[in-house]
C-alpha cells in the first residue's frame, strides 16, 4: 500500500361573574428525567475484544477514574518515513482584534421587552404577593409540595457508548464502552451485556450476545471495555448495551444504550481519530485517514471538511483552502490503494454537547463518501485543569513518542497532595517520565506497574502555576493507541480525566 501522510497538522381557574378563585390542587412537581444519548467516538480504543470460548466475558478492560478535560500542546515535526504536509498554524487576520466579550457566532440575545426595560431593577427582588381571598392568606395545603414521590434520584452509574457512525461493508467496527460510578460508595455485582444484530459477526463465535461481570467498581471509578464486531450486510446494525446489578438471582437494570453503525459499499475508507471530550478554551485533534480501497484510480479526489461554529480552526495539514466553516484539500489522482492522512487541530470555542466536523471525499468518478466525529465540550471543573498532548503523529511502530500532561492551578488558592497516574495502551510500551515546572526538574519520582505509571505527591500548587508530566512511550503495533491521566487532589476527592490519542503506523 502506497501511504501519503499529511501532518502537522397551565394552572386551573374558576372564574364567577364577581370573583376570581384559584384553585390549586393536584399539583405534582416535575423533575426533568435523564435523557439517555448515544455519542458515536470517532476512535476505537486499542483494547479489541477477541473472541471467548464462552459469550461470558469481555477480554480485555482497563481501570481508570473520572472525566475527562483538555487540549493539546502545539507539536514540533513529526519523524516520519513518509512525505509530509506542514501542519502550520492559523492567524487571526487582525491580531488587535479579538472575539472576548462576544457571543459566539450563532448565539442569540434575548431583548428585553419595553415593560420590563422600564422596571427598575430591585423590583425584581421581592417576589410578587400571594393571591387570596378575603385578605386570607392561602393554606398551606394548597401549596404545591416536593414529596419523596417526586423527586428524581439520580442515576449512580453512567453508560458510555461511542462507535463509528459508517464503516465500509466487511471492515470491522469498535464499540468503546465506558462505565462510570459516579455516586459516593462502591458498586457491586454489576453485570453488562450486549446484544447486537444477526447482522453482526463476533469473530470465533455464533452467539448474538456477550457478557461480562464487574464485582467491583469503586466511586469515581471507570472501566473501559472494547467489543468489536463486522458485517458483510449494507444497512444500519445496531447493539444493545445493559447494565445491570446482581440482586440474589435477578439482574435489576441500572441503564442501557442502543448504538447503530451504518455499512455502506464505498470505494474510499474514511477514518476518523480524535478525542471524546475536551474543555473550554483547550484543543482538540483530529487525524483523519483516507484510503482507496477501490481497484481502480479516483480522479479530481477532494477532501471537504465541514465544521461546527463551536470550533475554530487553529492548525492544519499545509494546502487547505480556508472559507468560513469549510477546509477543502485538493488531493488530484488518488490511486488504487494509496492512503492520505490529514490532520486538523481546532480551539474549543463555547462549550456544546457535540461539536462535529464532517469529512467528505469527492471525486469525478467516485460517488460522495462522508463519515462524521464529534467531541463534547464541557467546562473546566474545579480549580486544576488537566490537558494532555502529544508531540508526533502518527508514531511509526519502533519509535519513541512524547505525551506531555499539564496540570495548571487556575484557583485561587494553593493545590495541595496533587497526585497524577496515566496508563497507556497495550500497543505502547512506557519507557522514562520526568516532572518539570517553571522550566525546571521537579523531583517526583513515580512508579511503573506494566502500562501504568503512577508518579509521588507534589505537596503544592500554588495559583497560577503548572506541572508538566512527560511521558516517554515506544510504539510496539499499528492502530490507535491512547494516554489516559487521572489527576487528584485535596481540593477534591472526585478524581479529573483526560486522554489523548494517536495513530501508530508500520
Amino acid at each position: 500500500m502506497t501511504v501519503r501522510s499529511a501532518r502537522n497538522i397551565g394552572w386551573l381557574g374558576l372564574f364567577g361573574p364577581a370573583a376570581l378563585m384559584l384553585v390549586m390542587a393536584g399539583c405534582r412537581s416535575m423533575s426533568a428525567q435523564p435523557v439517555v444519548t448515544a455519542r458515536p467516538a470517532p476512535s476505537p480504543l486499542a483494547l479489541p475484544l477477541t473472541a471467548p470460548a464462552t459469550t461470558d466475558s469481555f477480554p480485555h478492560e482497563a481501570k481508570k477514574s473520572v472525566p475527562p478535560t483538555t487540549s493539546a500542546v502545539p507539536k514540533p515535526p513529526a519523524e516520519s518515513k513518509f512525505p509530509q504536509r506542514g501542519f502550520r498554524p492559523i492567524m487571526p487576520a487582525n491580531p488587535d482584534k479579538t472575539d472576548a466579550g462576544k457571543p459566539a457566532e450563532g448565539s442569540l440575545t434575548l431583548p428585553r421587552s419595553e415593560g420590563s426595560a422600564a422596571k427598575d431593577e430591585d423590583d425584581f427582588d421581592s417576589a410578587p404577593p400571594p393571591i387570596t381571598r378575603d385578605n386570607q392568606l392561602p393554606r398551606t395545603e394548597a401549596i404545591p409540595k416536593i414529596t419523596p414521590g417526586d423527586v428524581t434520584v439520580p442515576q449512580l452509574v453512567e453508560l458510555g457508548v461511542y462507535a463509528p457512525l459508517r464503516r465500509k461493508v466487511g471492515t470491522p467496527a469498535t464499540f468503546q464502552i465506558a462505565i462510570r460510578n459516579t455516586g459516593d460508595r462502591p458498586q457491586e455485582q454489576l453485570v453488562i451485556r450486549c446484544r447486537f444484530d444477526d447482522t453482526f459477526a463476533f469473530s470465533g463465535s455464533d452467539k448474538q450476545e456477550v457478557r461480562r461481570t464487574l464485582d467491583h467498581l469503586g466511586p469515581g471509578e471507570t472501566r473501559d471495555m472494547a467489543l468489536t464486531l463486522s458485517s458483510d450486510v449494507v444497512g444500519s446494525h445496531c447493539c444493545w448495551f445493559v447494565v445491570s446489578r446482581l440482586e440474589g438471582a435477578e439482574e435489576v437494570e441500572l441503564t442501557s444504550k442502543q448504538v447503530c453503525v451504518d455499512y455502506v459499499v464505498r470505494q474510499v475508507d474514511i477514518e476518523i481519530v480524535g478525542p471524546h471530550q475536551r474543555t473550554e478554551g483547550s484543543r482538540a485533534e483530529f487525524t483523519v485517514n483516507l484510503t482507496n480501497t477501490s481497484d481502480r484510480s479516483i480522479r479530481d479526489a477532494r477532501v471537504v471538511v465541514t465544521y461546527d461554529k463551536a470550533l475554530l480552526p487553529r492548525e492544519l495539514s499545509e494546502g487547505a483552502d480556508q472559507r468560513p466553516g469549510q477546509l477543502t484539500w485538493t488531493l488530484g489522482e488518488l490511486p488504487s490503494s494509496e492512503q492520505v492522512q490529514l490532520q486538523l487541530e481546532f480551539e474549543c470555542r463555547t462549550q456544546a454537547h457535540r461539536a462535529c466536523l464532517t469529512v467528505e471525499v469527492q471525486g469525478t468518478n467516485l460517488s460522495n463518501n462522508t463519515d462524521e466525529a464529534c467531541v463534547e465540550i464541557v467546562p473546566v471543573r474545579g480549580t486544576l485543569d488537566l490537558r494532555v498532548s502529544d508531540d508526533v503523529d502518527p508514531l511509526p511502530v519502533g519509535k519513541v513518542g512524547k505525551f506531555q500532561i499539564t496540570v495548571e492551578n487556575i484557583g485561587l488558592q494553593a493545590a495541595r497532595r496533587v497526585a497524577l497516574e496515566a496508563t497507556a495502551t497495550e500497543n505502547l510500551k512506557i519507557v522514562a517520565a520526568h516532572v518539570r515546572s517553571a522550566g525546571s526538574d521537579v523531583p517526583l519520582s513515580h512508579k511503573l506497574d506494566g502500562n501504568k505509571i503512577v508518579f509521588d505527591l507534589m505537596d503544592q500548587l500554588d495559583p497560577g502555576t503548572h506541572l508538566v508530566y512527560t511521558i516517554e512511550v515506544e510504539a510496539l503495533r499499528k492502530g490507535t493507541a491512547e494516554v489516559r491521566a487521572s489527576l487528584t487532589s485535596g481540593l477534591s476527592s472526585t478524581p479529573v480525566l483526560t486522554a489523548e490519542p494517536t495513530i501508530i503506523v508500520p
